[in-house]
């Protein structure tokens, strides 16, 4: 109101004191004006080249661990800013108790308002840190952020919304083999060690005289110049072995029934610590998942892989992994079965067992594929064809809370089952 005002009045104030032949009015009319017209200017420019960040030296973390978020505020011009208002939405779940008075409830849903006041001249950078926790799995986005500032009078204010959310990712908790009750030696059977019979083409163990059949590849191309006759490579036996987690995200039967939060929470640490114990063990990892990525249309896939980013790239799918049924699993195995290595171990963890996918995993195996089952349920187990080779997990006690995201409310409405708010 005063933005649109402040003319008028200096106007008033000028004209009257040329009506009365007041100098003083006069006056305190081109002081008004001009204190006005310097505020506005200082109130445009105020939040201009004035970058808010949020800085995570660690944006992924276990669940119970916490971490810290600092937040910056940077002047890049030389126009210093007296006082500057930044509300930041941060969700409800990732405050500690402890810390609760410093945020405000805020109108979206389970969202708390950081207000944070501060003056930061020109040129400068300010900080400041807070602390989080991570309840549960899930991806945290935290934002958008409201920027305020003005004119140091206080007459005039403009407002910017960041929107770009910074986000946070909880991994599931992983447990040790013991732990889930699986032999540390040979946690999938004789079966897995398998992959050991079959050469490994990054380990040469030495050269011998070609023999017809060897491939061209395998030629040492160098030896035979010095030998002076072919002379073919011969590798090591593999040292790695290749698994393939697959995590079946159906809970009951049928799968649009809904889902029990506490079984797929099992089943989701049972794959994160299969996932870790190849990671430790230098082993080839990969996961299929019968649900999908945030805003994707195909089910999870990420082909095996050795490198140390493997286990990093599982554990953020296994973050956000919801109780939908975009594939079943026992489809996905179809699609599959052609691209999997020679020596795959697939790991099935599952806590139900329709028909289909108790004979698609009878046909892997009788196709010579090494299938074990990690059964969270019972039920499951009992469900299992006879020449599977089966592991009862059901007994494993850990804990398995649900995650509290933004993206349970979603859920939560198209599986009918709303929570109080």
């Amino acid at each position: 109101m005063i933005r649109d005002a402040w003319p008028w009045v200096t106007a008033a104030f000028v004209i009257a004191g040329l009506v009365l032949g007041s100098v003083a009015v006069i006056a305190l009319g081109f002081a008004v004006g001009l204190v006005c017209f310097v505020a506005s200017l200082w109130a445009r420019y105020a939040l201009a080249r004035l970058v808010y960040e949020r800085v995570a030296p660690e944006d992924h973390a276990f669940t119970g661990e916490t971490f810290r978020v600092e937040l910056r505020l940077t002047n890049r011009k030389p126009l210093p800013l007296p006082w500057v208002e930044v509300r930041d939405d941060v969700p409800e779940q990732l405050v500690r108790a402890e810390d609760a008075t410093t945020f405000r409830p805020m109108g979206q849903y389970r969202a708390l308002g950081l207000d944070w006041r501060t003056s930061v001249a020109g040129g400068q950078r300010v900080r400041r840190t807070i602390e989080l926790r991570a309840p549960a799995r899930g991806l945290y986005p935290l934002g958008p952020a409201v920027l305020r500032s003005g004119d140091p009078f206080g007459l005039f204010t403009e407002e910017r919304v960041v929107e770009r959310p910074t986000p946070v990712v909880v991994y599931p908790r992983t447990y040790d083999l013991p732990e889930l009750r699986l032999p540390a030696r040979r946690p999938y059977g004789e079966r897995a060690g398998a992959a050991r019979l079959f050469k490994d083409p990054l380990r040469i163990a030495g050269v011998r005289d070609y023999r017809p059949g060897d491939p061209l590849r395998r030629i040492d191309w160098k030896a035979t110049a010095r030998r002076g006759a072919l002379q073919s490579r011969v590798y090591e036996p593999a040292a790695t072995r290749h698994l393939l987690i697959c995590l079946n995200t159906q809970t009951v039967v049928p799968a649009w029934a809904g889902y029990i939060p506490e079984l797929l929470e099992r089943s989701v640490s049972v794959a994160a610590s299969l996932a870790r114990d190849a990671y430790d063990r230098r082993d080839s990892a990969g996961l299929i998942a019968t649900c999908s990525f945030p805003e994707a249309d195909r089910a999870i896939r990420i082909a095996p892989g050795g490198r140390p980013e493997q286990f990093v790239r599982i554990l953020e799918a296994l973050a956000v992994i919801n109780p939908f049924v975009l594939e079943p699993l026992a489809e996905m195995f179809d699609r599959e079965e052609h691209r999997l290595n020679v020596g795959t171990t697939m790991a099935v963890v599952s806590a139900v067992m329709t028909d289909d996918l108790g004979a698609r995993l009878d046909r892997l195996r009788a196709r010579g594929h090494a299938v074990v089952l990690l059964a969270t349920t019972r039920e499951a187990l009992a469900g299992a064809p006879a020449g599977i080779d089966a592991r009862d997990l059901s007994a494993f006690a850990g804990d398995f809370r649900p995650p509290e995201t933004v993206t349970r409310e979603a859920l939560a409405q198209v599986l009918a089952r709303p929570e109080a708010p």
